[in-house]
């Protein structure tokens, strides 16, 4: 806000009108989160309780924010007993540490990404399955091609070269398809990180190359099968 309003000067000793109030800026406070953690910074300032009780009461009562230089869950009966001491009447509720405060704020999403994660992994499952199952399809179909070329002498590595191009070229194909799909929807999913940012290099990175692995892993299993065939056999093979 002082970025804002003030821009290249010190807003020190500046003054500022809201509702109807004016208000003289004493300090600079640094960009802080109101209601999520992934809200961009907002232009606000603090005012003291004393300027106007009326305006700042609410349904849910008033935050008091403690710093400490120990472990926090020590400073709660002090913290307690000061609020008694100033007024019995006030009710002291919902006390709870930073980092409890930020757990139930990333609980939502820490639950979007569990569930993001096993549906991810429920994914690689069936995508492996199924590459695997189309794999093992064509090879079968190719049995008697596959027996020709060895009888013609063919070498089996040229055999499991072959079948495994024709599965790396389904898997290229289908990575760069998902790639380009992540990258058009990076955009929406910012909002929903934290911490990280929607055009993660490792993620768009380590991702792919997993994928890519395992992809092999399900292409190699019938290349090998393949390579493996009895050249008298595959040529019975109808």
């Amino acid at each position: 806000m002082a970025k804002r309003l003030f821009p290249g000067e010190d807003p020190i000793g500046r003054q500022v009108r809201s509702h109807n109030q004016t208000h003289e800026i004493i300090g600079v406070a640094r960009n802080s989160k109101s209601r999520t953690l992934g809200e961009d910074p907002k232009a606000c300032f603090y005012h003291f309780l004393d300027q106007d009780p009326g305006e700042t009461s609410s349904f849910f009562g008033v935050a008091v924010v403690v710093k400490t230089s120990g472990h926090p869950a020590a400073m709660i009966r002090p913290v307690r007993q000061q609020v008694e001491a100033l007024d019995p009447n006030l009710a002291v509720f919902n006390i709870e540490t930073m980092k409890e405060h930020v757990g139930k704020a990333l609980l939502i999403p820490r639950l979007c990404a569990w569930l993001s994660g096993v549906f991810g992994l429920v994914g690689l499952t069936l995508a492996t399955l199924g590459l695997y199952g189309v794999m093992s399809y064509s090879v079968r179909r190719r049995t008697r091609e596959i027996g020709i070329r060895m009888a013609l002498g063919a070498p089996a590595g040229g055999v499991l070269r072959m079948v495994a191009r024709q599965g790396l070229i389904l898997a290229v194909a289908g990575l760069t398809a998902g790639l380009a799909l992540a990258l058009a929807a990076s955009r929406f999913a910012a909002g929903f990180l934290y911490g990280i940012s929607a055009m993660d290099r490792a993620t768009f990175i380590g991702v792919p190359l997993v994928l890519l692995a395992v992809a092999l892993v399900a292409i190699l299993l019938p290349a090998r099968r393949a390579a493996r065939v009895d050249p008298l056999v595959a040529l019975r093979h109808e």
